[in-house]
């Protein structure tokens, strides 16, 4: 009988039991994917504990491995991380200072600095020395262009720079410390050799010179050590300018810092004297002038190694007008009043001694009212002054001739105002500068020159051989003008001039003394210049040339 196979089976087949063996048919089929999974995973969940066992043994033997080599690991660990870092920043180091130096040279040496400034206003015309704005111009546009080469890594280079601006910070302090002691060294040697410098133009002290530059013309305010060169300046144009009166800028045409006048007298070589000479209208003070400068120039040559010279065509002229003016009868032409006042420079002196003496004759008219007074600013500069008084001027003594003396003088006599007059305005506007100027009354002179000597020879104005002094407080009637004079100088002297050559063209006598109390307190040489006798029987020649010092 044929039994229905349940399950799909083959019919007429049963069903091994449970105890049959699988025939070789059902032992092939265990190959399928799902009798082969349940042998795989039966094998793999056999392994897992022998692979967790093995992981976990060799985790342990890491663990003791580290534990016992742990301070060795941990330094090579920490050795390979240094060098490594270490390797990469000294490269990197490497490039930024290379690029650091290379933006230097570029700068420095191949010229890629800023442009300088050009000076406008009041600044010299002349180039910057390196310690005065270079040197840090060229240190900001190196930092800038290698911060613009190696952006954020530009600052590692810190160092670098702070470093750079160290010698720049030093580099010029050393170089201001120069210039500030060239610069007292020259006022040091100034001041030992007693140089004094004032413009003959504006009347003005002098601190320093300027100096026009000999190929363009420029003008140079201030050539002293400082911004713009410490022993040398560079004009514009090129052209080196000495800065020190030691190093030779003397050599250079000097001007008025203040009114752009040319000091032909060379300022800063020798010391300078201002003898002012005042008095009134026809009072005799152009004749004095000429009179003292005929006295130094015979002087000099009456010995070779002396020398004195009028600076300046002007002086020149001025000075041999007055001494064809000097022989006896001649009449001299008046100051003109409208006239400026320009001093009468000389230079005088013996091997390297020297003597700037400028003299100053202004127009009787200007010191008949203290306005007028008021302009002659050089009254402030001097020490030393000439009080010119014309005694036959003076209404008192010309009564006290006799009528044939008065007419025989006529035509000599000045219709000048009372010399105190004079004196008065001008006494007050010395007092007014020396307050400016915070000088006192110590060590100022005075000399009161009655001219006309030669005049009052033969007539009974004469003094014969009485003391000027007396004779002059007595006869002439000038008591009050002396007791004011000797309160408000420390020196009066009073002295009879006569402003006349002789025959054979020598000066008189005393010319040569009033020229010897003027420069008593000078250096030695001029003062001896001053006390040579005259060489007679030469006439008034050109001025003799001048020595170089």
């Amino acid at each position: 009988m044929r039994v229905p196979c349940r399950g799909g089976g083959l019919p007429g087949r049963i069903p091994p039991g449970p105890g049959a063996r699988a025939p070789f048919g059902a032992a092939a089929e265990s190959g399928r994917p799902g009798a082969r999974r349940r042998v795989l995973g039966a094998d793999a969940g056999a392994a897992r504990p022998a692979a967790a066992v093995t992981a976990a043994a060799g985790a342990a033997v890491l663990i003791a491995v580290a534990v016992v080599f742990r301070w060795w690991i941990l330094a090579a660990a920490v050795s390979l991380v240094a060098i490594a870092g270490a390797t990469g920043l000294s490269v990197g180091l490497c490039v930024l200072t290379w690029v650091y130096l290379r933006e230097t040279y570029r700068v420095m040496v191949e010229g890629g600095h800023r442009e300088e400034p050009v000076p406008e206003g009041r600044d010299d015309p002349a180039h910057r020395g390196y310690h005065g704005g270079p040197a840090w111009w060229d240190l900001y546009d190196i930092v800038r262009r290698t911060g613009e080469g190696t952006s954020v890594w530009g600052a590692l280079l810190a160092p670098h720079f702070l470093l750079h601006a160290s010698v720049v910070a030093g580099y010029t302090a050393a170089a201001w410390a120069v210039a500030g002691a060239l610069r007292a060294a020259d006022t040091s040697l100034r001041a030992g050799r007693r140089v004094r410098m004032v413009c003959p133009d504006c009347y003005r002290h002098l601190r320093y010179p300027a100096y026009r530059c000999g190929r363009c013309g420029r003008r140079h305010r201030s050539v002293r050590p400082g911004a713009r060169g410490l022993l040398v300046r560079t004009c514009l144009c090129g052209q080196e300018m000495p800065t020190l009166l030691m190093l030779g800028s003397a050599d250079t045409e000097a001007l008025c810092p203040h009114c752009a006048r040319p000091l032909e007298h060379r300022p800063g070589e020798a010391h300078e004297f201002l003898l002012p000479l005042f008095g009134g209208t026809g009072a005799g003070k152009t004749r004095l002038m000429a009179g003292l400068h005929l006295a130094l120039e015979q002087a000099a040559r009456s010995s070779g190694d002396t020398w004195v010279e009028a600076v300046g065509e002007e002086a020149g002229h001025r000075l041999r007008e007055g001494a064809r003016a000097l022989s006896p009868g001649h009449r001299t032409r008046p100051t003109p009043p409208g006239r400026k006042v320009r001093g009468v420079t000389l230079r005088m002196g013996s091997g390297r001694s020297a003597l700037v003496m400028h003299l100053f004759d202004a127009a009787g008219e200007r010191f008949n009212r203290s306005a007028t007074a008021e302009e002659l600013t050089y009254l402030g500069q001097a020490t030393t002054f000439v009080l010119a008084v014309d005694p036959l001027g003076i209404e008192a003594v010309w009564r006290s001739l006799s009528p044939a003396e008065r007419e025989l003088l006529a035509r000599e006599r000045s219709h000048t105002r009372d010399p105190e007059l004079a004196y008065g305005a001008v006494r007050d506007e010395i007092q007014r500068q020396q307050r400016i100027l915070g000088r006192g009354r110590r060590g100022t002179r005075l000399a009161v020159v009655v001219t006309r000597g030669d005049l009052l020879r033969g007539t009974a104005l004469h003094p014969g051989p009485a003391p000027v002094q007396e004779w002059a407080r007595d006869t002439l009637g000038l008591g009050n003008l002396l007791t004011a004079a000797e309160a408000d100088f420390g020196q009066v002297r009073v002295l009879l001039t006569s402003a006349v050559t002789g025959s054979d063209g020598a000066v008189d006598e005393s010319l040569r003394v009033l020229l010897r109390w003027i420069l008593d307190r000078e250096d030695a040489a001029p003062a001896a210049l001053a006390s040579r006798p005259p060489a007679a029987g030469r006439a008034p020649a050109e001025p003799a040339l001048r020595r170089p010092l």
